[in-house]
């Protein structure tokens, strides 16, 4: 009996080991699957996350880390900047420089050519026929800025902006409307509800903007995000931003019905220069189920490393800082814009947020419109990447921020590209100067964040006008007064029945009295310079 007693102790403490030492196997099966086990050099704690916190504008470094500079800054002058950087006994502008340096490398080259007599009023007038021009020609400086975590380099050499084939004679804003105008007739994603795709689950749809499915994936959920109206140029804030809510719903459904889907990615192209399909104004919004798509993954992958060599510091507010010492940002509400060292191409804008909030939007918007409106600038593309939906490992230093990337793409009549062997292979060859960029940017986000400031009310002006003239010409279509054969509305009617191959004998009425005789509109040229007006203060 007391052995069995025994026995039945003995079975109890080796029953109560086999459950707790089979919790213990599936508590650590659970961490091995829900955690990444990689070895840090740091602990969690010792991370840091982004923040676009500034402890100094440009106007601080300026004066007290490059304050012996007397030319100003530029890329040409960026490698004596730097270079007096390196030598300051600020301990602040010293451990700004060594973030600088640790990302970053700057260097400068020479290059002769011999320019013949027979070539030489060739050059000068590709150079404008400018005489210090082709001096610089013949002693060329070329600057390239490498970025020794993301390994993207840039070479910049501003006169490479005149050669040859880089511009158009044909004017953008004729040609801009024609399309509009020629496009919007048989455009399907007007006609949406007909015309396009759905989603399994529908569509996300709103006020301003409407998604659809693309009918040729590059994932398993892609779609469109596009604005009900048709204009490529014309869309204000209310309509971008709630066009980027839109698209931010959209991710959200997704992830809700499948919860592995969730990397971010927005793609928008405008114009057929910018290898756009549709003219009709629309972005491409998808979600990976593994990882962010190529470059945006090895970014993120370049973080990471960047972290792990500098004791958890955030890459990307590094990467904000030292853009801030070299007065390249500017900010607005939580988000802030960089005219970034190593850009894909021209003018490239790189707007970072902690999370896709409205500043982050509008920031964006003032970008373009900074693009369209100042600079005219029509044909451009933007890729957007956003934070992780729902990790499934712990904080690490991949966490990126929301982040966008904008570009310029070149006149939209050129029919040269934009985009050689070299940016697809090699590195990116920039006409642009950075610092010459910023400035536009910083302007734009001054005039047209203010509310009611003097442009929008007049923007509300001219709309006004242009919704009165609306209604009196509809009223005189609906007249369809007789032509007097000689009035410039009734040579308008003849032009475009000829146009369209349909020409109309135009009868001037018989002879009447002067009080029955037919008026011509008053002031048509008014009302022409009026549309114009209306056009341009829309596009703002």
């Amino acid at each position: 009996m007391a052995g069995a007693r025994m026995n039945k102790k003995l079975f109890g403490i080796g029953l109560i080991a086999v459950c707790v030492a089979s919790f213990g196997w599936v508590r650590l099966l659970m961490i091995f699957s829900s955690y990444d086990v990689r070895p840090r050099l740091v602990s969690i704690d010792g991370l840091q996350s982004f923040s676009t916190y500034k402890d100094h504008d440009f106007e601080w470094y300026q004066k007290n880390c490059f304050g012996a500079m007397t030319e100003k800054l530029s890329i040409s002058t960026l490698d004596d900047y730097v270079a007096l950087w390196k030598r300051s006994s600020n301990p602040y502008c010293r451990n700004t420089y060594e973030k600088f340096s640790s990302i970053y490398a700057v260097n400068k080259v020479s290059g002769q050519i011999v320019v013949p007599e027979t070539f030489q009023v060739k050059l000068l007038k590709w150079l404008g026929n400018n005489e210090e021009l082709l001096k610089e020609a013949k002693l060329q400086f070329i600057t390239t800025v490498y970025n020794q975590y993301t390994h993207e380099s840039s070479i910049f050499n501003p006169l490479r902006s005149k050669r040859p084939g880089l511009t158009s004679d044909e004017d953008a804003d004729s040609y801009i409307e024609e399309l509009s105008s020629k496009t919007e007739k048989n455009c399907d994603l007007c006609e949406y509800k007909y015309k396009t795709a759905e989603d399994t689950f529908g569509r996300i749809e709103s006020e301003h903007s409407v998604t659809a499915a693309n009918a040729f994936k590059y994932d398993s959920y892609h779609a469109l995000v596009m604005f009900k109206t048709h204009h490529p140029l014309l869309f204000s804030e209310e309509q971008f931003v709630d066009f980027m809510n839109t698209a931010m719903k959209w991710f959200m459904k997704v992830h809700t019905m499948d919860k592995q889907y969730r990397f971010p990615h927005l793609m928008w192209d405008s114009l057929p220069k910018a290898s756009a399909s549709q003219v009709h104004p629309h972005a491409q919004i998808s979600l990976n189920s593994i990882r962010y798509y190529g470059l945006m993954e090895h970014i993120k992958q370049a973080g990471m490393r960047y972290g792990q060599e500098h004791d958890g510091q955030n890459y990307f507010s590094h990467l904000l800082q030292v853009h801030s010492a070299l007065g390249l940002t500017t900010t607005l509400g939580n988000a802030s814009a960089m005219a970034y060292i190593t850009p894909k191409k021209d003018h490239e804008i790189f707007i970072v947020s902690k999370t896709p909030n409205t500043d982050f939007f509008r920031l964006l918007y003032y970008t373009i419109r900074a693009f369209i409106d100042d600079l005219h600038l029509y044909a451009w593309s933007l890729a957007m990447f956003l934070p992780e939906l729902e990790p499934w490992s712990t904080p690490d230093y991949d966490d990126i921020p929301a982040i966008v990337r904008i570009i310029t793409r070149g006149p939209p009549t050129s029919s040269r590209s934009d985009i050689s062997g070299l940016e697809l292979f090699g590195a990116s060859n920039v006409n642009i100067d950075p610092f010459s960029v910023i400035q536009h940017i910083e302007n734009s986000v001054k005039s047209r964040s203010q509310p009611q400031s003097e442009h929008n009310l007049k923007q509300q002006k001219i709309q006004q006008q242009i919704e009165e003239l609306q209604q009196q010409l509809e009223q005189q279509k609906q007249a369809d007064p007789p032509c007097d054969g000689e009035s410039e509305m009734c040579k308008l009617n003849e032009d475009a029945a000829k146009e369209n191959g349909k020409e109309q004998e135009v009868k001037p009425p018989e002879k009447a009295g002067k009080e029955e005789a037919v008026k011509p509109p008053e002031k048509s040229g008014d009302a022409k310079e009026l549309v114009k007006e209306v056009q341009h203060v829309q596009r703002r």
